[in-house]
């Protein structure tokens, strides 16, 4: 592709000291290249053999180029280079997040042990002693001048989600990090055991050929079902707090309401909750199947894990269908693949999340069952549609994915009738806020941005948390604007934008900036862009 028109004029934007990350260009002075590799020497000063073009998307705005920096053919953790282009191919925003750091070329570039051999080092670590839930990866990274294996594997005992990493040449194990990214803080619970180590490749054998005989499956149509489901939950359906897991069943018979459910499998007089959006699996304990239907309607109350299954169809199907409405679809398409749900898995657990290396989501029925709340639902989605939009790691990218998530499951609510009702800021509303866990606001406009803190997920600020930190400003701005008149079509279209163009090691400045640039950049006639500036300026988060 020819790549024209790249303005030499740069805007210095007021970001905190990370200005030379995220860099927007002006329409002047148009500058001309031969294609997308040409752009890596300007704008990093770095030849071109340093960089792999590693994936181009789409979005509203135009192309995005994600080129990842190398050294000797091997990736560099975290160094990256995005240069977003309008669809004429005017370059208007550049991140820069490459390493000029200098390299111990004398070091050893080959790895002494193999991949197999590091992801082996690493379930041994673990003391793996169960199956194994998904096919395991490892990946040959640069960390600085050390060069190790970042193996993703998942368990069934010791359960969970790993990173581990594993130095390459002496294959010791580094690190082990928990790969999933959970609605709430899990307990620090060492769940590992002193049973006997299975044999990896055993393990590795019997997911291989569980996975194969699950490829033989049955075609058959898509038709559309029915169920009975809580939309988006009992508390603001019944307008009613006070409810908790232990209230009479027949107390919330008047907040069911009846859905349709799109594009459900129908194969051999059996009906079942997959579709061309979402298909519900089982792969995380406990192991229950998904429940199917001989008639197509799913007609149940809280009290049967088959309601669960048919909310967290019901409210995935028709969030991707919404995103696809406002023009992220076809080409532009967030979700290019069927997202795979447990719908009750997580051990059981008061909890949900999302696995970035499997991009599947799990969710847990412990105390209020956790789909059995829209806001739990879409939450863990806003985890799938960040990691499927960009590189969402590092930086502030903890507390702005939990803040983002939860801004999601809010923007949904209040197009309910009611929806912000009775507790306008809060979210879970029925999940959480009440004995099962404290749930979270969308107000805590009293919190201040620190830039010389990192924000990870669900740090304690004072009372509030640091996902309050990020929900807040962009949940602000979007009350203010919807009451004026603003569709919420826009601002959640401006917000899910935004994220194009922006790469690893994000910061909470940088994000805001870009959500001001976009809202700018698709609205110009409007004045969303100076709304969300005066909400993030209040957090002191661009000032």
């Amino acid at each position: 592709m020819k790549i024209s028109h790249l303005a030499i004029a740069l805007i210095a934007f007021p970001m905190m000291g990370h200005a030379e990350r995220l860099v927007q260009f002006s329409k002047t002075n148009p500058v001309t290249f031969k294609g997308p590799q040409d752009l890596t020497k300007v704008a990093t000063g770095l030849s071109a053999d340093q960089f792999k073009l590693k994936q181009t998307k789409e979005s509203l705005l135009g192309r995005h180029f994600r080129f990842q920096q190398v050294r000797n053919g091997i990736e560099v953790a975290g160094a990256e280079l995005i240069v977003s282009t309008t669809n004429r191919g005017h370059v208007f925003q550049v991140y820069n997040n490459t390493s000029s750091a200098k390299f111990n070329e004398s070091k050893a570039n080959i790895p002494l042990i193999s991949s197999e051999m590091a992801m082996e080092n690493a379930w041994i670590k673990l003391r793996g002693n169960g199956d194994l839930l998904e096919t395991p990866e490892a990946s040959l990274l640069y960390q600085g001048d050390k060069l190790v294996y970042v193996v993703n594997l998942s368990a069934s005992s010791p359960y969970g989600h790993y990173t581990v990493q594993v130095d390459a040449h002496s294959g010791n194990v580094l690190s082990v990090e928990d790969a999933a990214l959970p609605r709430m803080k899990r307990a620090e619970v060492n769940t590992r055991t002193n049973a006997p180590v299975v044999s990896f490749s055993r393990a590795l054998s019997k997911l291989e050929n569980k996975n194969f005989k699950s490829q033989f499956g049955l075609n058959g149509i898509l038709v559309n079902g029915t169920a009975q489901v809580f939309d988006p939950n009992p508390v603001v359906t019944l307008q009613r707090g006070g409810l908790e897991d232990t209230t009479e069943l027949s107390v919330f018979r008047p907040a069911y309401s009846t859905q349709e459910l799109k594009d459900i499998s129908f194969v051999n007089g059996v009906y079942s909750l997959s579709g061309p959006k979402i298909k519900l699996i089982d792969f995380e304990s406990p192991n229950v199947a998904p429940a199917t239907s001989q008639d197509g309607s799913w007609m149940y109350e809280r009290d049967n894990v088959a309601f669960n299954d048919a909310m967290t169809y019901l409210h995935i199907d028709r969030s991707v269908r919404y995103i696809e409405s406002l023009g992220f679809a076809n080409k532009r398409a967030i979700f290019p693949k069927t997202l795979e749900v447990d719908a009750n898995g997580v051990q059981g657990a008061d909890n949900s999340h999302y696995i970035p290396y499997s991009k599947r989501l799990a969710f847990g029925h412990g105390c209020v069952g956790d789909n059995e709340d829209a806001d739990v639902i879409l939450h863990e989605l806003g985890h799938a549609i960040q990691d499927h939009m960009t590189t969402w790691s590092g930086g502030d990218t903890g507390a702005m994915g939990e803040g983002f998530g939860d801004y999601w499951a809010a923007s949904y609510s209040a197009s309910v009738a009611n929806g912000n009702d009775p507790y306008p800021n809060w979210v879970y509303k029925w999940d959480g806020h009440n004995k099962c866990w404290p749930g979270r606001v969308l107000d805590a406009t009293h919190v201040k941005y620190d830039p010389k803190t990192t924000y990870r997920a669900h740090v304690r600020i004072g009372s509030n948390q640091s996902d309050e930190l990020w929900s807040t400003p962009i949940y602000q701005a979007f009350v203010e604007l919807t009451a004026s008149g603003a569709p919420r079509e826009d601002l959640d279209k401006i917000i899910l934008e935004s994220h194009f163009g922006i790469g690893y090691g994000v910061k909470m400045p940088e994000m805001a900036q870009a959500i001001v640039n976009t809202a700018r950049q698709l609205f110009p006639s409007k004045s969303y862009d100076q709304v969300y500036l005066r909400h993030f300026r209040t957090q002191n988060i661009l000032q």
